[in-house]
C-alpha cells in the first residue's frame, strides 16, 4: 500500500463514518442487550451463578448480532470502486464492535456478578472474532450478502452446541472449555476466525 493509498483511506474514513452508522441495526442491539440482561439478572436470583449459564449465552446472543453487521446490498458493487470491501467492513467493525462490548462489560457487573474474568473475556473476544470471520465468509458466499442468519447457526454450534456435546462434564461455562485450558481453547477460536477473516478478503469475490 502506498502513501496515496493511506492518504486516501484515511480520507474515507471518517465519510464513512456516518452512513456506515445509519445502516447498523442498533434497534436489535437494544433489544438483544435487554434481552441478555434479563437473563443474567434472572439467571442471579435464589443465590442462582450466572456464570454457569447465563452469562455465557448472553455473550453469544451478542455476538449472534454482529453476525448481521455485514448484511449490507451495497458490499455487492464496492469491490471494483475506491472504496474496497474489506475498508468499508473495517469502519462497521470500529464502529459495532465497541458498542457490543460495552453492553457485555455493563451486564457482567449485573448482581451477583462482579465484573468480567479473564476466562469471559476470552471467551467474548473470541466469539466476536469468530462471528465476523464466518459472516464475512458467508456474505461473499451467500447471493444477497445475507451471510448473517447461517452465520449464527454457525456461531451458536461453536459457542453452545460443542461444548455441550463434546465438554466432559457439558459446560458452557468459559472456564471450562470442551477442550485444553480456557486461554488455549478460546484464542485457537480467535485464532481461526483471524485466518478466515484475512483470507476471504484476501480472495477476489466470485462473480
Amino acid at each position: 500500500m502506498n502513501d496515496g493509498t493511506v492518504e486516501l483511506r484515511a480520507t474515507q474514513g471518517p465519510l464513512l463514518v456516518r452512513p456506515n452508522a445509519r445502516t447498523i441495526r442498533w434497534a436489535a442491539l437494544c433489544v438483544i442487550g435487554a434481552v441478555a440482561a434479563l437473563a443474567v439478572w434472572t439467571g442471579g436470583r435464589k443465590n442462582g451463578d450466572p456464570a454457569m449459564f447465563a452469562l455465557p449465552v448472553a455473550t453469544t446472543l451478542l455476538c449472534v448480532w454482529l453476525c448481521f453487521l455485514f448484511e449490507d446490498l451495497a458490499a455487492e458493487t464496492t469491490d471494483s470502486t475506491a472504496t474496497p470491501l474489506a475498508w468499508r467492513r473495517a469502519v462497521r467493525m470500529a464502529i459495532a464492535v465497541p458498542a457490543a462490548a460495552c453492553v457485555w462489560f455493563a451486564i457482567t457487573w449485573i448482581r451477583p456478578l462482579e465484573g468480567p474474568t479473564a476466562a469471559a473475556a476470552g471467551s467474548f473476544a473470541a466469539q466476536v472474532v469468530l462471528a465476523l470471520a464466518v459472516a464475512a465468509a458467508l456474505g461473499r458466499t451467500i447471493p444477497g450478502a445475507r451471510g448473517g442468519l447461517a452465520a449464527a447457526g454457525v456461531l451458536v454450534f461453536v459457542a453452545i452446541v460443542i461444548p455441550l456435546w463434546l465438554g466432559s462434564p457439558p459446560s458452557i461455562e468459559p472456564s471450562r472449555p470442551p477442550y485444553g485450558t480456557a486461554a488455549t481453547y478460546w484464542s485457537s477460536i480467535a485464532g481461526i476466525g483471524i485466518v478466515l477473516f484475512v483470507s476471504t478478503h484476501a480472495l477476489p469475490r466470485r462473480r
